[in-house]
């Protein structure tokens, strides 16, 4: 810079930090040239201030303070982290146990109390590194400890990510009761009712759930009446009078739509709208022309999704599929368009016409969409709860009569 002193032109400089530090590990926890001891609660460590003071600013705010003093007390530091941390002033490198993370984290406190950023950043990364199903709600719970909101958020992602491998043990019974809550009353949190009603019950069988924090996570409406009954009521987790209130608010919900049995619910005036695909106008209300059905992008993954305008029970969904075209195709249902349950597979099958698909029980979702493997124009989208259904094995109807002599249109190949 300008202002600053330049080396005479017939003059070279240069500096090799390796050196320095190199030179500078050789008097790590020795006393030679020793000046200053470091006193933690259960040992004392030699060290040398000069070295202190240019490896790290808080002890040399305290040498330029007392230049003099010969001791440095430190209370309430953890003796293996400190080494650490010392190791790291002296030669540049830390070592650190890091399978469980406890030391790990105990070294990143200190790194942050003496303002060691470059210590932090580099543990900061070994920490998202090392990540596995094992470890993460220590360090959930650590990162909620040291208030560390962004390894937080990648701690919450990696548990959505690798739920499949985490449901189904104990590992999130250690969780705190913060990082629970924190966990499960996410809306993209990628799992049924059930399944968090399940992890609530587990948390709650090993942990004491003060205020009723994590059970008070589960959203009992979306949970069905038998569910309530059979798996919810016999937990114990569930306060009387809040089961009480669900059930009374799914049988109201079940009466007041008592009138759409049998009635297609993917029309605007029960508020259904299409939110992805192409030349989705005449979709809801129906289209004979081919040059007028939706379609979608064979590289979109969202197909054509309905948005059902709340969460809906149906047994029962219509495609009509325009011409003489085929495809293979799936169905998927979401709550929340965050995570996708697939509800009809037939990726396998050259399918063409219409399409009544019946599904075992009742389904609840809010949004459902439909992937085709080719470029396919949709005539129709219709979504009901039917009072009656045929027999279905394995999302196929099971015919009652000779189809092929039937009126039905057949397309063979």
């Amino acid at each position: 810079m300008a202002n600053e002193e330049q080396p005479p032109k017939n003059m070279m400089t240069t500096t090799d930090s390796c050196k320095i530090y190199e030179d500078m590990s050789g008097f790590y926890r020795k006393e030679v040239f020793s000046d200053v001891n470091l006193i933690l609660c259960d040992k004392t460590i030699p060290a040398h201030k000069i070295v202190l003071a240019i490896g790290c600013k808080y002890f040399e705010s305290i040498l330029i303070e007392n230049p003099k003093q010969s001791e440095i007390i430190l209370e309430d530091v953890p003796s293996k982290a400190f080494e650490a941390v010392l190791l790291y002033i002296y030669t540049g490198s830390v070592l650190v146990e890091m399978s469980y993370g406890d030391d790990l984290f105990d070294v990143i406190q200190l790194a942050r109390k003496y303002s060691l950023k470059s210590l932090e950043d580099t543990l900061y990364e070994k920490t998202v590194s090392i990540m596995c199903p094992s470890n993460i709600c220590l360090f959930l719970n650590k990162s909620n400890e040291l208030q560390m909101d962004e390894l937080k958020q990648i701690c919450l992602l990696f548990i959505d990510s690798n739920l499949s491998k985490i449901l189904g043990t104990n590992l999130l019974n250690v969780l705190t009761q913060k990082s629970m809550v924190q966990l499960l009353e996410r809306d993209c949190f990628p799992a049924h009712e059930t399944e968090i009603f399940e992890i609530a019950a587990s948390w709650c069988g090993s942990n004491t759930d003060v205020n009723n924090l994590v059970s008070g996570c589960v959203k009992l409406t979306k949970l069905t009446i038998d569910e309530l009954f059979n798996v919810v009521w016999p937990s114990k987790i569930i306060e009387s009078e809040r089961l009480l209130n669900a059930l009374v608010s799914i049988r109201n919900n079940s009466t007041n739509t008592a009138h759409l049995i049998n009635k297609n619910i993917a029309v605007a005036a029960y508020n259904a709208k299409v939110i992805s695909g192409i030349k989705t106008l005449k979709l809801l209300e129906g289209t004979e022309n081919e040059d007028e059905g939706a379609r979608h992008d064979q590289n979109d993954v969202n197909g054509i999704t309905l948005d059902l305008g709340l969460n809906r029970s149906f047994n029962h969904v219509k495609l009509k599929m325009l011409g003489i075209f085929y495809s293979s195709y799936y169905l998927e249902t979401s709550f929340n368009q965050r995570k996708w349950y697939k509800l009809i597979d037939y990726s396998q099958y050259a399918c063409s016409y219409e399409q009544n698909l019946y599904f075992d029980g009742v389904h609840q979702a809010r949004y459902i969409r439909a992937v085709f493997s080719k470029l396919i124009p949709l005539g129709k989208f219709e979504v009901s709860f039917d009072s009656t259904v045929p027999e279905v094995h394995n999302h196929i109807i099971y015919p009652s009569s000779n189809v092929i002599y039937s009126e039905t249109k057949i397309f063979m190949w």
